[in-house]
């Protein structure tokens, strides 16, 4: 499951950890496990192996995905993202079917699934068929959402096929 909500005037740590143990109470109905962190930085629950989660925070909402496989997730409030980064960070066939901020999360939460630092982005490429998104890897679903009624953007990749349509306001 993915769930989201607004940030409040909380720090975003503090608020996207709220979320996560909000979540996990509502679909495993316990307490949050113990959180450690891969070399890279990435959270898991070493206590329980078979539950993946991913966070992200931005400048007005968080964002917590949920999952029995391993999934990755990102949220960005609007901005504009520099002529230089996108030349960067993006190739010319990927800037024709995406736009820059919705490219921007999906390449983020690619490299949140599996754990990789942001150098790797710039390496990675999407492309769209028939309407569904391409991962550089295609093992990986991917998906784009809208979050609410506001103009952030996220997108979340996962190693499994069942990626909701949607996500929920917490």
């Amino acid at each position: 499951m993915i769930y989201y909500t607004p940030r409040g005037n909380k720090s975003g740590s503090d608020a996207v950890y709220s979320l996560l143990e909000q979540a996990y109470r509502a679909e495993y109905d316990g307490d949050i496990p113990e959180i450690q962190k891969t070399f890279h930085g990435k959270p898991y629950f070493p206590e329980c192996p078979n539950i993946h989660f991913s966070l992200s925070h931005a400048a007005t909402h968080v964002l917590c995905a949920l999952s029995h496989s391993p999934v990755g997730c990102d949220i960005e409030s609007p901005r504009n993202i520099s002529g230089r980064a996108l030349t960067y960070f993006c190739s010319p066939e990927e800037l024709l079917l995406f736009e820059p901020l919705d490219l921007w999360v999906l390449k983020e939460s690619y490299v949140k699934l599996f754990g990789q630092t942001i150098a790797s982005i710039r390496e990675l490429r999407f492309s769209r068929e028939s309407g569904r998104i391409i991962a550089p890897d295609i093992s990986v679903s991917a998906q784009l959402y809208k979050v609410g009624e506001s103009d952030c953007r996220a997108a979340v990749c996962s190693l499994s096929e069942d990626l909701p349509d949607s996500i929920a306001l917490m």
